[in-house]
């Protein structure tokens, strides 16, 4: 037999009260062990010594099982699967995945917008029938994601009604259908657009609670408050749209943190239903040359803190114990993901909308009008082309670092912690590990 290893993706501790566990993040497995077993797998793991003639054959069996030893290059063929995976995901054909803007025009003027002087316009005939066109020639309309984003798309509603008449003519398969709205215009007659469309899921932002949100989100054109006409609304579709899941997004800095849980058990209450998710919305703050997060804003390892403690303490659904990341790809990367805007160009992140340098295509002109930009997202921006995250003990549970800001940091000296994995901030995955053994007694 080969000799076997010790993975360089397990990890030993022992727990507050002294017992000794591993946990395999390749495999995503947690066992607890002897102390014989413990001291041994760490000494052969930083050694990198054999294993195969010290360990009886049935916990070998066990530890080989787990994922938690393998042959000497057991490691390195798992990076590769990993990238064949990723890569697998990028070029996939068979799914279409569209953000679509209507309009960049919107009824508020949020100070922190990136879409911020960049407005125009509004979805023409002329580019709603170009858009059919270019559905209807991919492979992937029989399986496709829509979400409808803006500005505040709602503002274009007729242009979402013409769109999803179309599509229904050309027999597209909606598999998931969502929207992004600020939430002052949900009111009946927009519902009355998605019931024969319906939404699988609505994400609706507060800046806080009223005072905060109404400095912040007041009307554009007349500076009148919006907060209550939102929270009318966020009823209004928790009482008619049962079947669609509504996410409500606080948006939080150090000086605001209570508002997220004082708004989350105002609008239980006023709601009482499970399909209505409140959750923190992270603003993100950056200084003047876009290169590092500031202050008042959350640091990465601030942010994974703050979820871990609302996650442990039952305030929000969400799990502290890690979950594989498969694909770790997002929109930027993949080759039949588009956000189209409202002259029918295409973007290939959502922080470039409204942005004519980010522009990558049209969607009624063949080819690549910006490679610089669309190569390095799709791989230049990639996880398998940083060595870091290739020797990452964390890979098996991230889900790859966000390509707008990886491009950033790559190209244009940012300095931004992207790793995406909650537990690799200091300290965190005992606790989550720790978190998960005591939840099994």
């Amino acid at each position: 037999m080969k000799n076997l290893y010790v993975s360089r993706y397990c990890y030993f501790f022992r727990s507050t009260t002294g017992v000794p566990l591993a946990y395999s993040s390749k495999a995503n497995s947690f066992i607890e062990l002897s102390d014989y077993v413990f001291e041994l797998l760490k000494v052969h793991q930083t050694e990198e010594k054999p294993i195969n003639e010290i360990v009886p054959s049935e916990v070998l069996d066990t530890l080989c099982k787990e994922g938690f030893v393998g042959f000497k290059e057991s490691d390195d063929n798992f990076v590769l699967e990993s990238q064949f995976v990723t890569q697998t995901v990028q070029h996939d054909t068979t799914k279409l995945n569209l953000v679509l803007v209507p309009t960049l025009n919107c009824n508020f003027d949020c100070p922190y917008c990136f879409e911020n002087g960049k407005r125009g316009g509004i979805m023409s005939e002329d580019t709603i029938k170009d858009l059919l066109e270019f559905i209807k020639g991919n492979k992937g309309k029989d399986n496709m994601s829509l979400t409808w984003y803006g500005g505040e798309p709602l503002l274009g509603l007729k242009v979402i009604d013409k769109i999803l008449k179309g599509l229904d003519k050309i027999g597209c398969t909606l598999k998931h259908h969502s929207i992004i709205s600020n939430g002052y215009y949900f009111d009946e007659k927009a519902m009355e657009v998605f019931e024969s469309y319906p939404l699988d899921s609505i994400q609706i932002t507060l800046d806080g609670q009223e005072d905060r949100h109404n400095k912040l989100r007041a009307m554009k054109s007349t500076k009148a408050p919006s907060f209550n006409t939102i929270l009318q609304h966020i009823k209004l579709i928790a009482e008619n749209m049962p079947q669609t899941e509504l996410h409500v997004r606080v948006n939080i800095d150090k000086n605001n943190v209570e508002d997220y849980f004082s708004l989350r058990e105002d609008i239980n209450n006023m709601v009482n239903s499970n399909n209505v998710i409140v959750y923190p919305g992270i603003i993100r703050l950056e200084n003047k040359e876009m290169t590092n997060t500031v202050e008042p804003a959350f640091g990465r390892w601030e942010t994974a803190n703050f979820l871990y403690d609302i996650y442990s303490k039952g305030i929000l659904k969400g799990e502290v114990y890690p979950s594989l990341g498969i694909s770790k790809t997002c929109c930027a990367s993949c080759i039949n993901s588009f956000i189209i805007g409202p002259q029918g160009e295409i973007y290939k992140c959502w922080n470039d909308v409204s942005d004519k340098t980010k522009v990558v295509g049209y969607i009624n002109r063949k080819g690549i009008v910006n490679k610089k930009l669309y190569y390095r997202y799709h791989i230049g921006c990639e996880w398998y082309n940083d060595t870091e995250c290739r020797k990452c003990f964390f890979l098996p549970i991230c889900n790859g670092k966000c390509a707008w800001y990886n491009e950033r940091n790559i190209y244009h000296n940012g300095n931004f912690n992207l790793c995406q994995c909650m537990q690799k901030a200091p300290g965190l995955l005992d606790k989550c590990l720790e978190n998960y053994y005591n939840s099994l007694k």
